[in-house]
Parts: C-alpha cells; sequence; structure tokens
C-alpha cells in the first residue's frame, strides 16, 4: 500500500456510534452490535456523560438506554433535542421496559427508532442504524 492509498483510508468517513447505557453489560453489547467495518463507537456510562459527548463529538447515531439513575432516557432525549448542536442527531431508544403504544408514539416523535433489549441482534440494530441514518 503507497503513501497515497494510506492517506484516503484514513480520509474516508467514518460512521461514529455514541451508546449510552448506565450498565456496562448491555453498554457494551450494544456496542459490539452496532459494529461494523470502519465503525467507531463511544461509550457514556451516564445521561449526563452522554449528553456532553454528544455536544462534544457530534456522532451519526445514538443508541439511548431508557432507564438509567438520575439522568434518564426520557430527559437526556429532551435535552438533545433541545440543543442546536444535537437536534438532529438521530437517536435509537434500547429498553428493556415495557412501553405501551402511546408512549411509543411519544417516544417516536424525539426518536427515529425503539429496540427491545429481547430483539436486539446485529440485524435489528445495524438496521435501525441504516434507517435512522437515510431518513
Amino acid at each position: 500500500m503507497d503513501i497515497r492509498e494510506r492517506s484516503e483510508q484514513r480520509n474516508e468517513r467514518r460512521l461514529r456510534v455514541l451508546v449510552i447505557d448506565d450498565d456496562e453489560t448491555a453498554r457494551d453489547t450494544v456496542a459490539r452490535l452496532a459494529t461494523r467495518q470502519g465503525t467507531v463507537i463511544t461509550r457514556a456510562a451516564t445521561g449526563l456523560q452522554g449528553i456532553a459527548k454528544a455536544q462534544v463529538e457530534h456522532p451519526d447515531v445514538i443508541l439511548l438506554d431508557l432507564m438509567m439513575p438520575n439522568v434518564g432516557g426520557h430527559e437526556v432525549l429532551a435535552r438533545l433535542r433541545a440543543e442546536e448542536s444535537t437536534a438532529k442527531i438521530p437517536v435509537i431508544v434500547v429498553t428493556s421496559r415495557f412501553i405501551n403504544d402511546d408512549e411509543r408514539q411519544q417516544i417516536l416523535t424525539r426518536a427515529s427508532a425503539v429496540i427491545y433489549r429481547h430483539d436486539l441482534s446485529r440485524e435489528a440494530v445495524t438496521g435501525a442504524i441504516d434507517s435512522a441514518l437515510s431518513r
């Protein structure tokens, strides 16, 4: 590989994904399922940390746990949408909690998709990411 090819590889646009989840195992699982060749994964262990990382790093998409202590997923989503620098970043909510149709529709006014943890798979996560990015 010559210098030009290496330079082009470095300059290729990489998909940047931010995973926000207070549970380390869940965070790692979601990150693993979202990873494809060229994907850069950033992790945040709290809602506030996730908001700060989103404001600084401007990921292409965010995978957000709904149930977190202190600043939960609903609050994170509201704050991301209220901030001009993060308002248009697609957010995919990942939850283990049952949400009824009304709550799901309310979430979908601010998020691109909702994935239940029991439905987690590489196909579900990457499909939701692809769909969110194509909007």
